[in-house]
């Protein structure tokens, strides 16, 4: 699009926000609980600024051209509703505008080389837990064929380059899964705070925090898995290994760039310390194995013995849809006391690259109403529909990244490559010893031995968290 034709798109959108705002002083309700004030801006990239945890911005590469600026506006929603400056930018983190920048003026801000320095301090015990994303996009920046499963090879390579322990995020994906079905089921039960959303997804937060705080409650209060994580780490985990978590430094490998601003989150901390101190991409760990010179297909590993194994439910956490599956099998096996059947352990209905799904679940005499949508212009329909009480889902799933985090702006994507990785995933939970969260013997373990039971005060305590009312930076 040439720059006239951008700057006519940018003042279009600031038209219609100030339509929505005029026709919410006429009716009395607005599409969101907050709109900015129409704002007409000569902008043509999104002004990052430099304390922003999770993208960075090279104004040298940057040409100009506004593809950020459609991409946030158009995708999430965001850009368009506040007062935008040289000196004001609202930002949920996504990295949209990274996968939509070409020249590379966009980045999620590296934190690699911090890494390499707490691996060569003996003082550190560096521990590294990898998302499930991550094993089926790392062999894009080795000239590997696109969607190989590639985990053994991570992990091994993350013992060569000096790790002390390598973990497995999808284990807390398990845990994830334990306490948001129970979490689901009270709320039914209780009929209240129903359609229940799923947390997973950072940037999804912060977007009901600064757009629908109204609707915060409905959303789980369970942490993410890279936050449950990070919790046991360094409480549970260096229990049982004789370690100080004052000298761990615990870095979480992931797919996007939302990660780098959750774990800035004042309410996702463990006994006073931050639960994850280093996040980094994808490309971030390819490039610190090339900078040890570390083949990546020449090495292999298997996860350590705690917090290392994980079910196929885990494992699917990184395709759209993948969560709610998860959380659908393990419901159905605490509401009938077996496991589901082959139609729903798939549930293909919500599988695939269409920003909006939804099916009908049958479990005992319950039916239960499900969407999965990703990207906030889907989110957004279905938040509508929650604030004005008309929504009939009982469960929603939201991810901001097309496709979920195999998506996610920390790796290259296109719709064949993303295809490719779902693809893979999905293989990998069908190969799985379990394909249910509630059969993993490490889950049922740190239950036993550690937070007593779903729901419990020790569970609250390391595996949930709370949401704030973030409005007022549409104002500023």
């Amino acid at each position: 699009m040439k720059n006239v034709d951008r700057r006519k798109f940018i003042r279009n959108v600031f038209a219609y926000n100030a339509t929505l705002i005029l026709g919410a002083n006429l009716l009395g309700a607005c599409s969101k609980d907050v709109l900015g004030s129409p704002f007409d801006t000569e902008l043509e990239y999104l002004p990052i600024q430099n304390d922003n945890p999770a993208i960075s911005l090279n104004m040298q590469k940057c040409e100009e051209c506004g593809d950020c600026i459609e991409a946030c506006a158009e995708k999430q929603k965001v850009f368009g509703t506040y007062p935008a400056s040289s000196t004001n930018h609202v930002c949920i983190h996504c990295g949209t505008c990274i996968m939509k920048c070409e020249e590379g003026a966009l980045s999620a801000k590296s934190h690699w080389q911090e890494v390499i320095n707490a691996i060569d301090n003996p003082s550190k015990t560096v521990i590294i837990s990898v998302s499930p994303a991550v094993r089926v996009a790392i062999g894009d920046y080795f000239d590997l064929a696109k969607g190989l499963f590639l985990i053994e090879n991570i992990v091994g390579s993350c013992r060569a380059v000096g790790f002390d322990y390598v973990l497995d995020t999808n284990f807390s994906a398990d845990l994830t899964i334990i306490e948001e079905a129970y979490e689901l089921q009270k709320r039914i039960q209780e009929n209240t705070l129903i359609p229940q959303f799923t947390s997973c997804c950072h940037a999804w937060v912060k977007y009901v925090e600064i757009y629908y705080p109204s609707l915060l409650d409905y959303i789980s209060t369970v942490r993410s898995p890279i936050g449950m994580q990070g919790s046991l780490v360094k409480s549970y985990f260096a229990q049982k290994n004789g370690l100080d978590p004052n000298n761990i430094i615990h870095v979480a490998v992931a797919p996007c760039s939302a990660k780098k601003y959750e774990i800035t989150r004042e309410e996702l901390t463990t006994d006073g310390l931050p639960s994850n101190d280093i996040v980094i991409t994808t490309k971030e760990l390819a490039l610190l194995l090339k900078s040890r010179n570390i083949d990546l297909t020449a090495q292999t590993g298997s996860f350590d013995s705690l917090m290392g194994a994980a079910s196929g439910a885990g494992i699917i956490f990184g395709n759209t849809g993948g969560v709610m599956r998860a959380a659908l099998r393990t419901a159905y096996f605490n509401i009938t006391g077996v496991n589901p059947p082959a139609n729903l352990l798939e549930l293909q209905e919500i599988q695939g690259l269409v920003g909006l799904k939804q099916a009908t679940v049958t479990i005992g005499e319950a039916k239960l109403k499900v969407a999965v949508c990703y990207e906030m212009r889907s989110a957004e329909l279905l938040l509508d529909q929650v604030r004005n009480g008309n929504c009939s889902y009982d469960f929603i799933e939201v991810m901001a990244c097309k496709g979920g985090c195999v998506g996610g702006a920390g790796q290259p994507t296109t719709n064949s490559v993303i295809e490719k990785r779902i693809r893979a995933l999905n293989i990998a939970d069908m190969e799985a010893t379990t394909r249910y969260c509630h059969e993993n013997p490490e889950i049922t373990a740190i239950y036993s031995d550690f937070l007593g039971e779903a729901g419990s005060p020790m569970a609250k305590k390391y595996l949930h968290t709370t949401y704030n009312d973030k409005s007022s930076m549409l104002n500023s």
